[in-house]
């Protein structure tokens, strides 16, 4: 193979992500809203974010794990261990996550 042909997709990737950053410099997005505090009231619609975010992140992780761990690589295990590991950072991460929200729109109330 001729490099020519060997460097025809990195000067495409490169042109296509040219063309994105120019037709976001003309046409930026609108800066959206800022972050609603988290009351009563707001809370039902952030538990369905929150694990509507939680059950998606973690079905990415294990259709990633199997695409590249198993299928690819070959090592059954990573399924296993993804989702093991996955359920763990789950575990944590949503109720961090759930703190430093609650906190954050207290602290922003306060100010």
């Amino acid at each position: 193979m001729t490099s020519a042909r060997l460097a025809v997709a990195p000067i495409a990737a490169f042109a296509l992500s040219a063309v994105v950053v120019l037709v976001a410099a003309r046409r930026p997005a609108p800066r959206p809203a800022g972050p609603t505090p988290l009351t009563v009231r707001a809370l039902p619609g952030f538990l369905r974010y929150l694990v509507v975010l939680a059950v998606g992140g973690y079905g990415a992780l294990l259709v990633i794990a199997l695409v590249f761990g198993v299928l690819i690589v070959g090592d059954r295990r990573s399924l296993r261990d993804a989702a093991l590991w996955g359920s763990f950072l789950i575990a944590v991460a949503v109720p961090v996550f759930a703190s430093l929200t609650w906190l954050e729109g207290r602290l922003r109330r306060h100010r």
